[in-house]
């Protein structure tokens, strides 16, 4: 059976079912949110403090010759459920997974986590088919979805968000539903829960200076150098905010978006300025509004770039981008040192 991209929410919150399924896939482009809910699962299936032999992990090379099975029949004497947690989604797994279904114990849940896979691919026409099983598509969500989504989670948690506040946060997100519900809890702990000694009702908004300070992290302080040395042409920088950003564990195509929007808004505000705007009020097109320390920097940028040389990097931009979505629609990625290469050609052209 396979859930709607819409349904997949609701149905992790009131996990588990009454009628649980043997097996869940969670699979899509959106890898982070893959992860995210891969552990949402497993916690509210196995409950708080589980006994470590109530879990086991498996990469995609590990299930065959009956193992999958094995592993969730090895139900711990002083416990009554098996999670089974398999990562990767190729022919074995699929094979496994369809030995699995024919006999599955009745106490335990395997769980599969993999990337994007095309409606023929065999594991996901398997479990789609199949009465006792379910899929989870995780697509990348866009900056309006995301939005919605924080807004409905901090609510939840008794919180309103202002306007500017809330885009301050979704450009910090990329399309990243895994990241965003780390950093909701992180905005959580910093305004401290509702109920607390001395929460005020004042203190139920979530303002733009609560979010600069309970999200302003090196990663994202790293991104902002890289848009702003790949921008100014400081190649050398660039260089190394690349290095930090993917010691971080950020991805570079994440970052390539980050660029192509920066570029996006760079555009408009040299066609503003060319049509008689003052920059001061060009400035203001900036979303989220620029940090007072980065207006010098963009207003270098601004006298660096003409139109015509933005349209030819958003080009590239662009195009890296559309490569990107079809590889990982064929089930793989954009090699980081391609998306590296691109960012370092635009730092290039900023000087030319």
């Amino acid at each position: 059976m396979k859930l709607t991209a819409g349904k997949v929410e609701a149905f992790v919150d009131a996990f588990p079912p009454e009628q649980m399924p043997a097996l869940v896939l969670i699979y899509g482009p959106d890898q982070g949110g893959v992860r995210d809910i891969g552990q949402r699962l497993c916690a509210a299936f196995l409950g708080a403090e589980p006994d470590p032999l109530q879990r086991a992990d498996l990469n995609d090379t590990e299930v065959g010759g009956g193992r999958l099975a094995d592993e969730a029949a090895a139900i711990p004497m002083f416990g009554d459920k098996k999670l089974v947690l398999v990562r990767g989604g190729g022919g074995q797994v699929a094979r496994a997974a369809g030995d699995y279904l024919a006999a599955p114990t009745k106490t335990a849940l395997v769980v599969i986590e993999t990337g994007a896979l095309r409606p023929s691919a065999a594991l996901r026409k398997l479990v789609e088919a199949h009465a006792d099983a379910i899929a989870l598509p995780c697509y990348e969500a866009d900056a309006r979805q995301l939005a919605q989504l924080m807004r409905d989670q901090l609510e939840a948690e008794g919180f309103r968000i202002e306007a500017a506040a809330l885009e301050a946060a979704v450009a910090r997100l990329a399309t990243d539903r895994g990241i965003m519900r780390r950093e909701i809890e992180r905005l959580v702990l910093y305004k401290g829960p509702r109920g607390s000694s001395g929460f005020s009702s004042d203190a139920a908004l979530i303002t733009l200076d609560d979010v600069d300070a309970a999200l302003a992290d090196q990663s994202s302080l790293t991104l902002d150098s890289l848009i702003d040395a790949v921008a100014l042409g400081r190649v050398a920088v660039a260089d190394q905010a690349l290095t930090r950003l993917t010691a971080g564990g950020q991805t570079l195509q994440t970052a390539l978006g980050a660029v192509r929007r920066h570029f996006q808004i760079l555009h408009l505000a040299t066609g503003l300025i060319e049509s008689g705007t003052p920059q001061t009020q060009a400035l203001s097109a900036f979303r989220p509004p620029l940090h007072f320390r980065r207006k010098p920097l963009v207003e270098n940028q601004l006298r660096l770039w003409s139109r015509r040389k933005i349209e030819r990097a958003l080009a590239l931009l662009h195009k890296s981008e559309i490569d990107a979505r079809t590889m990982r629609a064929a089930g793989t990625r954009l090699p980081e040192t391609v998306a590296g290469q691109i960012l370092l050609r635009i730092a290039r052209a900023a000087q030319r």
